[in-house]
């Protein structure tokens, strides 16, 4: 047969394509499991398969609270192509949920230097948020959840995380207090319950000068009850939890308000606080005798 010297070359080539296909990591059979773009990319990007795989099994790791295998997987990911965000990201919240917060924090920053959508993810960003605010790195943390709230459906993950947003907004001091009542009432428009976001946004419009709805929210957060539990549940510093408990007392009248706002000695609301710490001007007046 004429075609014979063609198909024995072709079959002595066939060991050679095959050994450079398994080196690159690539499989030829079956069609659905390696696709020509897997070939190329490999091509481009060398190790490319291999980055991959280590973040399949890190992401299986982190969903079965496997953390040590996860952070592990992750890391290899990490080393592998450094310039890919998905790894940190993936590391940064394996190692926040092993409490290990300085580090997630870390892994936070450099994804979002490397690529910002690498934390476009719903899930992705609402978690490493939810770590930055339990960091006390409440700039990150707005800086994560600006991004993922742009991007998540209407539901109740994103109102609760509405909530969230606007406490590490607050927290960050009287320029960025609009913005956090905006996102205070993004997370109460349902009309739902959400005590976090009520006490939230009382506190919020009582250090802006607002004269009347700050108290309604605050007594129905003291009717609910549970204040301490609910003051236990936020990722925000001491001092703002003291203004919240402060002002509960004062939207009920109860006359440890006043010592609880002069607890409060240090925070970008210091002034604020001492204010609300000052005697009434009446009372002031009371005081002074005539001469």
């Amino acid at each position: 047969m004429r075609c014979a010297p063609a198909i024995r070359r072709a079959l002595a080539l066939a060991p050679l394509f095959l050994g450079f296909v398994a080196l690159l990591g690539l499989s030829t059979f079956p069609p659905s499991q390696a696709h020509a773009s897997d070939f190329w990319d490999e091509v481009r990007t060398p190790g490319l398969g291999a980055w991959r795989a280590d973040v399949t099994r890190a992401r299986a790791a982190l969903r079965a609270r496997r953390l040590d295998q996860a952070r592990t997987s992750a890391d290899a990911a990490a080393r592998r192509l450094p310039q890919r965000g998905e790894a940190f990201v993936v590391r940064a919240l394996a190692a926040g949920e092993l409490g290990d917060l300085a580090s997630a924090q870390a892994d936070v920053r450099r994804a979002l230097e490397l690529d910002p959508a690498a934390l476009d993810d719903p899930q992705d960003g609402a978690r490493a948020g939810e770590l930055m605010a339990r960091s006390g790195d409440h700039a990150l943390a707005a800086q994560v959840l600006a991004r993922v709230l742009g991007r998540m459906r209407p539901g109740p993950q994103r109102q609760s995380l509405y909530g969230l947003y606007g406490d590490v907004l607050l927290a960050q001091g009287p320029a960025h207090a609009d913005a956090a009542i905006r996102a205070y009432r993004e997370a109460l428009r349902s009309g739902g319950a959400d005590p976090r976001a009520s006490l939230g946004i009382a506190l919020a419009l009582h250090r802006t000068g607002e004269a009347v709805e700050w108290r309604d929210h605050a007594r129905r957060v003291a009717a609910r009850g549970r204040l301490d539990a609910l003051l236990a549940s936020l990722f925000v510093p001491p001092t703002e939890r003291d203004a919240r408990r402060a002002l509960v007392l004062m939207a009920t009248d109860d006359g440890g308000a006043r010592a609880a706002w002069q607890a409060i000695t240090d925070g970008p609301w210091l002034e604020h606080a001492q204010a609300a710490a000052a005697p009434p001007v009446r009372e002031r007046t009371r005081r002074r005798r005539p001469r």
